[in-house]
């Protein structure tokens, strides 16, 4: 663990270094969440409840958004596919340890950088400005904490998922952006996912997008906190699996200069 702790640390530290950026990005989710809480407050004057949210819990919503939307939809998301086009990746192979421990542990670091620095400043603010539904107790704070723990947990997979169609396709941006729409709707980012129909809320709530946005959500507002950390624990050790699947297939796959 010691290893992984150290790559860890330097992807945290990596990150830091883009100071510009983090100050960007910030005002840009500032932004946004700016404007989405307008238009709930807008919706709020003409009722208290809208698919079974009330407005505390809509705006809660909206600034959870903007505490993730940097851990999930990240700067360096085609790092790892271009690393393996270019053939780069083949350093990681010849590397001691575990490559697919190694990657998750460098992506959770600039994750855990871009939470602490850009998404939780955030919310702490919509906390302080606006009304919202967040823990206040120590132990209700500490499940949000390893809520949060989860999300980047997922993101990271995702990541490394959508990364590895580099194995088999040079066009892996173009499949991200077939996925990606997807990912906007049924992950909860452009509405809650409350307000879909049945059939399609369960697959929100239940489903592995959920992982990244909707229990964090119902987390921090604690509704069914219990069922919404194990549903990110089911999620994250099903994607883990997957990519365990996926990076022994793709490392007999790649092949370098034809070799």
């Amino acid at each position: 663990m010691g290893g992984y702790g150290a790559v860890f640390w330097a992807g945290f530290r990596r990150q830091s270094r883009y100071r510009a950026a983090l100050a960007v990005g910030m005002a840009a989710n500032l932004f946004f969440g700016v404007i989405r809480t307008a238009l709930f407050l807008a919706l709020y004057r003409q009722q208290e409840v809208a698919g079974g949210l009330t407005k505390a819990e809509a705006i809660t919503y909206v600034w959870i958004i903007q505490a993730v939307f940097g851990v999930v939809f990240v700067s360096w998301l085609w790092d790892f596919a271009d690393r393996v086009r270019s053939g780069d990746f083949v350093v990681d192979l010849v590397r001691p340890g575990d490559v697919l421990g190694r990657l998750l542990a460098l992506d959770a670091g600039r994750s855990s950088f871009a939470l602490l620095t850009r998404g939780l400043p955030q919310l702490v603010l919509g906390g302080v400005v606006l009304d919202l539904v967040l823990p206040t107790t120590v132990p209700s704070l500490a499940l949000l904490a390893l809520s949060f723990v989860l999300c980047i947990a997922a993101a990271c997979e995702l990541r490394l998922l959508c990364g590895s169609l580099a194995f088999w396709t040079a066009d892996y941006r173009g499949w991200w952006t077939f996925l990606f729409s997807g990912l906007w709707v049924l992950g909860g980012f452009f509405l809650p996912v409350q307000f879909y129909p049945d059939a399609i809320r369960w697959i929100g709530e239940h489903g592995p997008l959920a992982a990244m946005l909707v229990s964090p959500v119902r987390v921090a507002t604690g509704q069914g906190v219990p069922a919404a950390l194990a549903v990110q624990v089911v999620w994250v050790g099903v994607g883990f699996a997957l990519c365990r699947r996926v990076m022994a297939r793709a490392e007999r796959r790649l092949v370098v200069h034809g070799g």
